[in-house]
């Protein structure tokens, strides 16, 4: 499929992956996964180099096909100085994570014929949003995030937050554009608003901006994602829920992430218990849910670039011995119990983002996805979280703030 953008043919890619896979695209094969009840399951590579990132994709194709296991997608980190314009990245490139010269280096991630790519951090949402995106296309990775750092994150060496905010809207746009060939938005909402959102009905309400601002406004899929900071396996699945309902049932997920709250730094093999633990809840989630999340596989030391292709196989095999378990394991689940949580933060949530509209509507034209996202930015969302908090006790608070009040 092509696009017509600034006067030249621009060429959505196709991955080696998706070539192999017999679908159009990563959404329709996830989809299919997700409606005949089988897992999709994603790992994160910490490379610093592309070179080390070949060697470590051809060491997890090997072992992939030696232990007939399946890993169907993959995320990346990049190098810091890739958030920014091209004429300020030799300036702060960091040197611990990918660095793209050229198109060719974008194409190398999507050589693998086992895995899809993905790409969250320092893309949509940061001040070259737009050729970030427009190269990412091109090598034929399309889920791309990640919209919830537009908002939680900065960048102190950009200050033109006019010209970031023009960038990310037509990021979207470009995504948008290619809706129909399976692009999806990546959100991780704990990323972005984990540490200023108290209870689960405010995620809620910060999900139901995004979704408003990128589907209803600008026309793109968005695709939301949660578990870095969900230590709860109720929680967990009460927010999958939640995720379901508010997109009437038509969403495709990216991934759920490993809980990150309360890993051990000293013996990281005790960290067996964390990752079991959000590996039979997510699998079970997307057993009774069918949203599409890839579940993630992490290594005990969780994502560092001393992590090893061996560590990451070893969590996937946990994974594909768990997977017996979960049709039984989920006839324990009070699903009914789940879904009317569900109900209450997404009710606490629908009233947040309401309010959020209310607190601009008199200053910014709403329904202006530029001026609406520039004026959130402006306000910032520590300001919103803490005038519009909502009151009562009918809230679940989020397991980050729990943990911080050392609760948990």
């Amino acid at each position: 499929m092509t696009h017509q953008e600034n006067e030249s043919l621009f060429t959505l890619g196709k991955t080696q992956a998706i070539k192999c896979s017999g679908f159009s695209s990563e959404k329709e094969f996830k989809k299919n996964r997700a409606k005949q009840k089988n897992f999709t399951y994603h790992c994160h590579l910490c490379c610093p180099t592309l070179k080390e990132l070949q060697t470590q994709i051809k060491e997890l194709e090997i072992q992939l096909q030696e232990k007939q296991l399946h890993l169907e997608r993959f995320g990346v980190s990049i190098d810091y100085a890739m958030a920014l314009p091209e004429d300020m990245r030799s300036i702060y490139r960091q040197g611990d994570a990918l660095y793209f010269s050229s198109q060719k280096d974008w194409d190398i991630l999507g050589a693998s014929s086992y895995m899809q790519p993905h790409l969250g951090d320092n893309m949509i949402g940061s001040p070259a949003s737009l050729e970030n995106t427009r190269a990412a296309l091109q090598a034929g990775v399309t889920t791309i995030g990640n919209i919830s750092q537009y908002f939680g994150w900065d960048y102190p060496e950009y200050s033109d937050l006019e010209a970031r905010t023009e960038h990310t809207v037509k990021a979207i746009k470009l995504m948008a554009s290619f809706k129909e060939s399976g692009t999806l938005i990546h959100s991780n909402l704990d990323d972005g608003y984990g540490p200023v959102a108290d209870d689960l009905g405010m995620l809620i309400g910060y999900a139901l901006l995004e979704q408003y601002i990128v589907e209803d406004l600008l026309h793109a899929s968005l695709a939301h994602s949660y578990g870095d900071m969900f230590h709860s396996p109720f929680k967990r699945l009460v927010f999958l829920s939640a995720l379901k309902k508010i997109h009437h049932g038509n969403l495709v997920g990216s991934m759920i992430f490993t809980n990150k709250l309360g890993r051990c730094q000293q013996d990281v093999e005790r960290n067996t218990a964390h990752l079991s633990q959000c590996l039979l809840t997510d699998m079970a989630g997307q057993y009774i849910y069918e949203t599409g999340h890839a579940v993630t596989v992490m290594g005990n030391r969780g994502l560092t670039i001393h992590t090893t292709p061996d560590e990451i196989i070893h969590t996937l095999e946990y994974a594909k011995e768990l997977e017996s378990y979960i049709p039984e394991l989920v006839k324990t689940i009070n699903t009914d119990l789940i879904d009317s949580t569900a109900d209450q933060i997404i009710k606490n949530g629908t009233r947040f983002f309401k309010q959020i509209l209310s607190y601009f509507e008199k200053s910014v034209d709403i329904t202006d996805p530029y001026a609406l996202m520039l004026a959130v930015k402006r306000t910032g969302i520590q300001t919103l979280s803490r005038t519009l908090a909502p009151e009562g006790t009918d809230t679940i608070t989020t397991d980050y703030k729990l943990y911080h009040e050392r609760r948990i």
